[in-house]
């Protein structure tokens, strides 16, 4: 599958759209969500659901930002949250307590069974970011390179290493050095000179990728031709990755612009506690199609959401009160996900 986007975030998203705390929530009749930092899809399309959500169905969301979002699920899961983004490729993990999970599996697996989706989206893409003046042309030459692959507990380093090793045969911290810091930690080191390779999800167009090249434009490595290749597409055979292009003319301060790059896309999906009211998810999963205009209108990173395939990747058991909606609206539901 191949996913086009452009994306361009509406600066007034900002305002007064959502609170910031960390109280307990959802029993002063406010919901409580974690989400990643901001630059990302899944931190726009919490801020611009807070306010569909506030404005046509009277609920309230509080947006925990900045998140690790592989911890979050252990908070979800323990009903510490109410709702939040997740990866389908990180819920094998969780389900199984391996990866990051690995030291507290039990946690980990119990956390899983109160996990339930509400509908799956685009998450973005990962930018591979060099400096234009860099000598790294392939990805034949990040051999013996500094490279940015995401947080420590995070799934993003993960499916970032995995992604050099699929199209290059090089290991992390064997063939190259692989650095695993906060998002911002890893950005300040890129622009401080201490990085070789900055590698970042986001949506595509994202101002936080552009922001990069204000002072010294990057270049995108390519994956191009190694998208027929059996690396390749064993790397796609983990759910929810997809092939993406970043089309020509997508950031300004991109040295390589004039050119349709190639790289790894995402999916996300959206997942809340299984015990949240029935009623109250129903009215949250109305809301949000009913107003799909208002949402792609709000930033053009969220325009893939919608009705013609809310559940692919998704690998979560749908909430009653999303399933609830899809019948109503005679949407066929995958087997897969009548299981909670």
């Amino acid at each position: 599958m191949l996913i086009t986007l452009k994306s361009k975030l509406v600066a007034s998203l900002l305002a007064g759209a959502f609170t910031i705390g960390a109280t307990t929530a959802s029993a002063q009749g406010i919901l409580k969500a974690d989400v990643p930092g901001p630059g990302s899809v899944n931190h726009t399309i919490f801020i611009v659901l807070a306010k569909i959500w506030k404005k046509h169905a009277g609920i309230s969301l509080q947006v925990n930002e900045g998140q690790t979002l592989t911890r979050s699920a252990i908070k979800l899961g323990q009903g510490r949250i109410d709702i939040m983004p997740f990866p389908p490729i990180a819920m094998p993990w969780l389900k199984k307590g391996t990866r990051m999970y690995k030291k507290n599996a039990k946690v980990a697996i119990a956390a899983a069974k109160n996990l339930r989706l509400i509908n799956t989206y685009v998450g973005g893409v990962f930018h591979q970011i060099v400096w234009a003046d860099s000598n790294i042309k392939t990805h034949a030459d990040l051999k013996g390179k500094r490279i940015f692959t995401g947080p420590p507990a995070g799934g993003a380093a993960i499916t970032a290493e995995s992604m050099i090793r699929a199209v290059s045969g090089f290991n992390p911290n064997k063939d190259y050095t692989a650095v695993r810091l906060p998002w911002g930690a890893g950005m300040q080191a890129m622009q401080d000179g201490k990085l070789d390779v900055f590698i970042r999800p986001a949506g595509l167009g994202a101002a936080t990728i552009d922001h990069l090249g204000v002072k010294r434009p990057f270049r995108l490595l390519n994956v191009g031709d190694m998208v027929n290749t059996p690396g390749w597409k064993k790397f796609l055979g983990k759910t929810g990755r997809v092939t993406a292009k970043v089309p020509a003319g997508s950031y300004k301060n991109q040295a390589n612009n004039s050119i349709d790059t190639y790289t790894n896309g995402f999916m996300s999906q959206i997942v809340v506690r299984a015990d949240l009211s029935a009623d109250l998810v129903y009215k949250m999963t109305k809301a949000m199609f009913d107003n799909l205009k208002e949402m792609h209108a709000s930033a053009v990173t969220l325009k893939p959401v919608g009705l013609d395939d809310p559940f692919k990747s998704g690998n979560a058991p749908l909430h009653p009160g999303a399933l609830r909606f899809y019948k109503e609206i005679g949407k066929k539901i995958p087997q897969r996900l009548l299981g909670g």
